[in-house]
């Protein structure tokens, strides 16, 4: 099944629901409905075909979401672009995925013109304030023959070494994935979900645009996250949800001017991206009294694999236990399954796990081992099946021959009163191989590092203090706020 299938027939049922807000401006499913129709119609009369792939060159808007539908009701396949890409990035990855056809606006128009000449691939670029002046061709999807596990949207990943790898989706994936997750969540058309962050990355695309449609339920498009201005959204358009990164409640956590008030319409956060610090989920959930919800996931399992229960019990560190559709489990080094407690790499097997990454059979290859997917995350389940994770397997520290963790140092300082954000790495050393690095943000200049080495003595074993601690006004994030480590490294 198509994912526009689905969501036409919920347009149709619940023509009158809102299907988003942005800007105050409201929009039912009939209205969105008949604008997927047009652009679908210009997309045709500029030739795009099932199989094609075209890219979305869009910020959070409402055209992103008629764009990404029309893209699918055509059987093409969408390759969702970070606006604030250079034309480097734009180029390499237009190239890899042979893309075909650009959906963008007038801002990144030089950007395209510079690289348009690289790529043999695409045909042309189109700008979204001018597409209602283009032709369109009627009844264009009569002979669209859609299967459930056709592509239906390549992500591309932030690699850490190299290029990104794009990562293949079909429309069972995030179908399948939306579904699971609706469950976990009690979602219902009169939820009213808040879209804050990139609707080109997994998680907004996921959370906040198919399962919300999928349901007649309703986005508030934030175009730009500012946040004093995302909690007057928040209060005046009454949101019943939001999915956020921890850096996001992390600002929201410092506004003097909110309040628990602000936030009445809320029956629940859900925080991903990054392992939200317990201190900042404690505080914040009691600055506000808010219900926050964490679960993980990856790009390439589009994107949930665990979540802690709406109603049951949440465990503050953990990041949940396993959706319904979803099995995840602890491998060693050998790729063998190891007892409950002990720290592994932690692998996937479900219905929404990627096909592989586009033209990288070897890296695909990597990425599994007898059939479950490798996340690269080193994680640990306790007696009931919830997961906790430590780290990346690669941001890892080895000093001395000893593992350490650099989230058990971070949940350390966020308990220091004066610090923001904090970001351990290894740095390399002569004699213990690698030694603990720290980088904070705090919010009292007059904090020393002797202090904070003297307040991790307290709870750390010796070679798990930070031996450098660097302050600095900000920390080098990537589009969903989450924190880069190798470029800290």
């Amino acid at each position: 099944m198509n994912l526009y299938n689905l969501i036409a027939e919920i347009a149709k049922t619940k023509s009158k629901n809102i299907a988003y807000s942005c800007n105050g401006i409201k929009t039912n499913y009939e209205q969105l409905l008949s604008s997927i129709n047009d652009i679908a119609e210009i997309l045709v009369g500029n030739e795009v075909q099932k199989g094609d792939k075209v890219a979305l060159l869009l910020g959070n808007s409402p055209e992103f979401i008629q764009s990404y539908l029309a893209v699918l009701k055509l059987g093409a396949i969408v390759i969702p672009l970070n606006p604030a890409f250079t034309e480097s990035e734009i180029s390499y990855i237009l190239n890899d995925s042979s893309t075909k056809l650009v959906i963008t606006t007038s801002s990144q128009k030089e950007k395209l013109v510079n690289v348009q000449k690289e790529i043999k691939s695409l045909k042309k670029y189109l700008l979204i304030n001018e597409l209602q002046q283009m032709n369109r061709i009627n009844n264009h999807t009569q002979n669209v023959v859609y299967e459930e596990n056709d592509p239906a949207v390549i992500l591309y990943t932030s690699g850490t070494t190299g290029h990104p790898k794009g990562a293949v989706l079909s429309h069972s994936n995030l179908i399948e994935n939306a579904k699971d997750f609706s469950k976990m969540i009690e979602l219902n058309e009169t939820d009213r979900m808040i879209a804050v962050l990139p609707m080109f990355h997994s998680f907004c695309l996921t959370l906040c645009v198919n399962m919300i449609l999928l349901n007649g339920a309703t986005i508030i498009i934030i175009p730009k996250f500012h946040p004093t201005e995302l909690v007057e959204i928040i209060r005046k358009e009454r949101a019943t949800l939001m999915a956020a990164v921890p850096t996001i409640y992390n600002y929201l956590n410092q506004i003097n001017t909110a309040s628990s008030e602000d936030f009445k319409s809320m029956r629940a956060c859900i925080s991903g991206g990054a392992s939200i610090p317990i201190e900042l989920l404690q505080s914040i959930q009691k600055k506000y009294n808010l219900l926050i919800v964490e679960g993980y996931g990856l790009s390439e399992t589009a994107p949930v694999l665990t979540f802690n229960p709406y109603r049951g019990i949440c465990k503050p560190g953990s990041v949940g236990i396993d959706l319904p559709s979803v099995e995840t489990k602890i491998f060693d080094e050998n790729g063998h399954e190891v007892e409950r407690g002990t720290v592994g790499e932690v692998v996937a097997t479900g219905p929404n796990i990627m096909s592989g990454y586009l033209n990288k059979l070897e890296e695909t290859e990597k990425a599994f081992v007898n059939g479950w997917f490798k996340t690269g995350d080193l994680g640990k389940k306790d007696e009931d099946g919830y997961l906790f994770l430590l780290d990346r397997k690669k941001d890892v520290i080895i000093t001395n021959g000893y593992n350490v963790y650099p989230r058990e140092i971070e949940e350390r300082l966020y308990q220091y009163p004066k610090v923001i954000e904090a970001a351990v790495v290894g740095k390399p050393d002569e004699l213990v191989g690698e030694s603990v690095c720290a980088y904070l943000i705090v919010s009292d200049d007059t904090v020393t590092e002797a202090d904070l080495i003297e307040f991790c003595k307290k709870e750390l074993i010796h070679y798990k203090v930070p031996k450098q601690i660097h302050f600095v006004k900000e920390l080098p994030k990537n589009s969903t706020g989450k924190i880069l480590k190798r470029k800290l490294r």
